[in-house]
């Protein structure tokens, strides 16, 4: 049975629909960049349709108050006729800097302890999840827990997940290298303290920690596979005790340094970009591989941006930066002399803490009439581009745990099992870590990047959302049911919503 906020996942043949939207057909909010056109009530933009969307253009054309900016691929791109050229191999591509600048200092504690931590329940996966993690310590914290967190990426916490049968694949390690992270414990009110990994009772070699919960901002199935393994899907004949919940939303970006004067990108120029190394100059200003900041293939970050721009994740031109908050780095610390030709990728839970320090670009998908952010105004924090399907790259956070006869470990479900529940004090933790609660979505997806539709959660807390992300919302308080008129006879979170 699906959740508010993560579901259990059931066998692919089945699929799990109620886990990311609602059917709802309201318009976001927003300031348009232009007028719309005749039928269509002033909303924009040109050529939008108010029919009933069906297939993925429908919603991305859908009219709406939010703003856009068109990207045109004929003036810009000499792509006239809807042609897309071939990809050509990356070369110059290759590794940044390693993030840790080069040493090794390993952290002073250990992240066990027997007074004050003697709890714990070890996490790895996507360093974009890592707001998301601080934002649940204190949640964690309430059941007895404290929660060791270690960056990865999204294709190892998988693995690490139950799916990787290789030999030590399944623990957390403390690093060998400078491209590694040492793990870290949060405190309950979400301060992260480097900690040395091995030292807890339960620590299978006395240098490492079996991992409770892998988590992923993509579909397991979609990762590289190691040799001789069968594909990662949880519940299969190959993966009977792999346990598979699904989260809040999370959109992926490409973002600009602040002197930069681009503000939106089409999936086509992105294709020619990081999947034509510039076209020989045709992307213009992006047309400098060393200055095309990327991710690497086992991230969620390159995997979702690889489906939006149909460039394999292994194929794209660029510099990897590694993680994404040495990404953060390099795109704040661009000259201003290399701004323009500078283009690079983040989660959104990054981009909109560095709002004033650089630009997300608005994104075109194909098909689209123009491109949209993943909120309705570059001022608002509202996520309707990405709830309603104007804004497409996006996809729902992942996580995977070894079961023991079919049921989480007690570490397991004391992060897992309160998502299950409809819980304001867990919509709170999704918001103040970067994503979209299930129960605000408008559209659903139950593949990667897979076609859109609409969908109703079975607990909505649209009217909550926008009050806790705008300060604000022009919805019908309530004590209770009786409080609400028939449309909308719920009593959600102190709102009227549908039912």
């Amino acid at each position: 049975m699906c959740g508010l906020i993560f579901a259990a996942s059931v066998p692919a043949s089945t699929g799990c629909d109620a886990i990311l939207g609602i059917d709802d057909h309201r318009l976001a909010p927003g300031v348009m960049v232009n007028s719309g056109t005749g039928g269509t009530g002033g909303l924009g933009p040109p050529g939008c349709t108010v029919t009933t969307p069906s297939a993925d253009t429908d919603f991305f054309n859908r009219c709406t108050s939010s703003q856009y900016a068109p990207f045109d691929n004929c003036a810009r791109l000499g792509l006239c006729r809807g042609e897309i050229p071939p990809l050509v191999d990356p070369v110059g591509a290759g590794p940044g800097t390693p993030p840790s600048g080069g040493t090794l200092t390993p952290p002073a504690v250990g992240c066990y302890d027997a007074t004050s931590r003697n709890k714990l329940i070890f996490i790895q996966g996507s360093t974009n999840f890592t707001p998301f993690i601080q934002a649940m310590a204190s949640l964690v914290a309430k059941n007895g827990y404290a929660m060791v967190w270690q960056s990865t990426s999204s294709c190892l916490g998988a693995g690490a997940g139950g799916f990787d049968t290789r030999a030590g694949k399944t623990w957390m390690v403390n690093p060998t290298s400078t491209t590694q992270s040492y793990a870290a414990f949060f405190d309950d009110s979400g301060v992260a303290t480097p900690c040395l990994l091995g030292n807890s009772p339960s620590s299978p070699d006395g240098a490492s920690e079996v991992t409770d919960i892998g988590e992923s901002d993509v579909f397991a199935e979609d990762c590289p596979l190691p040799s001789g393994q069968s594909e990662w899907v949880p519940g299969s004949a190959a993966y009977p005790q792999v346990g598979h919940y699904l989260g809040p939303i999370q959109a992926m970006v490409f973002v600009v340094p602040p002197q930069s004067s681009q503000r939106v990108i089409s999936a086509e120029a992105a294709r020619m970009v990081f999947g034509m190394g510039g076209a020989q100059g045709v992307s213009k200003p992006w047309v400098d591989p060393s200055r095309m900041l990327m991710r690497g293939p086992t991230t969620g970050t390159n995997n979702i941006l690889s489906r939006a721009i149909d460039v394999p994740n292994d194929k794209w031109w660029g510099v990897d930066t590694q993680t994404a908050a040495a990404m953060q780095t390099a795109i704040l610390s661009t000259s201003a002399s290399d701004a323009e030709a500078t283009i690079g990728t983040l989660s959104i839970d990054y981009a909109d803490k560095l709002r004033d320090s650089l630009h997300i670009l608005s994104f075109q998908a194909k098909g689209q009439l123009a491109g949209f952010l993943p909120d309705s105004t570059s001022n608002s924090f509202d996520k309707n581009n990405v709830r309603d399907g104007h804004y497409s790259p996006w996809g729902p956070i992942h996580l995977y745990t070894q079961l023991s006869a079919g049921q989480v470990t007690a570490e397991a479900a004391a992060f897992i099992v309160p998502f299950t529940i409809p819980n304001q004090a867990l919509i709170d933790a999704t918001i103040a870590g970067g994503t979209v609660p299930v129960c605000a979505m408008h559209v659903s997806r139950d593949q990667e990047m897979g076609p859109l539709k609409t969908f109703k959660p079975t607990f909505a807390c649209d009217c909550y959302y926008d009050f806790k992300v705008s300060n604000g919302n022009q919805c019908q308080k309530c004590g209770g049911p009786a409080d609400c008129p028939a449309a909308q006879p719920a009593c959600n979170l102190g709102y009227c919503e549908q039912d």
